[in-house]
């Protein structure tokens, strides 16, 4: 019995060294970890940007380029008052945005970021100008996956409102 206590009482000398060890490697180690996190906020954030590019330059590959294979486009909106949603693969979609005669533009603000190993999600406020007309407003919720080519987008929901829009910070209110 004596030996045990014995044993549990050199532990317990011990224990504040490989707390401070332990201390000292969560502290070399989350820099680390935070760095990383923002290095993957960036690069998804990247991503999104590229695909705006691609959209008010009617570039349809630039736009493929940034999608998953089998990646989807899934669209709300209230049709004669009632609720409609809208498929489209990816790829009909690129297709559109290299097809269309104007320029399509979507800026977007606030984005809200959350990634955990491989996977983001993106929320953002947008509103969309068709050849610099307002057309709609809305939230981007966007889904990444990380694979071997980087972060793609998997899903992209949006929600389309054209009444009692929040316009982004640097665009004029629409005059109605």
């Amino acid at each position: 019995m004596s030996q045990s206590r014995l044993d549990f009482g050199s532990r317990t000398r011990r224990t504040p060294a490989h707390l401070v060890l332990a201390s000292a490697l969560c502290a070399v180690a989350l820099p680390g970890a935070a760095a990383g996190q923002q290095n993957d906020r960036e690069a998804v954030m990247a991503v999104i940007d590229r695909l705006f590019d691609a959209m008010r330059a009617n570039d349809g590959d630039g736009v493929r380029s940034v999608f998953a294979d089998g990646a989807m486009l899934i669209s709300t909106e209230a049709a004669d008052g009632s609720p409609r949603t809208s498929y489209i693969p990816a790829d009909g979609f690129a297709n559109a945005v290299g097809n269309a005669t104007v320029e399509w533009d979507e800026p977007y603000w606030d984005p809200i970021v959350q990634i955990q190993d491989h996977l983001a999600t993106v929320w953002i406020k947008y509103a969309f100008y068709a050849d610099g007309q307002f057309s709609h407003c809305g939230v981007d919720a966007v889904m990444l996956a990380r694979g071997p080519d980087g972060w793609k987008i998997a899903a992209l929901a949006d929600t389309r409102e054209q009444a009692n829009c929040e316009l982004p910070p640097d665009r004029q209110p629409v005059e109605g």
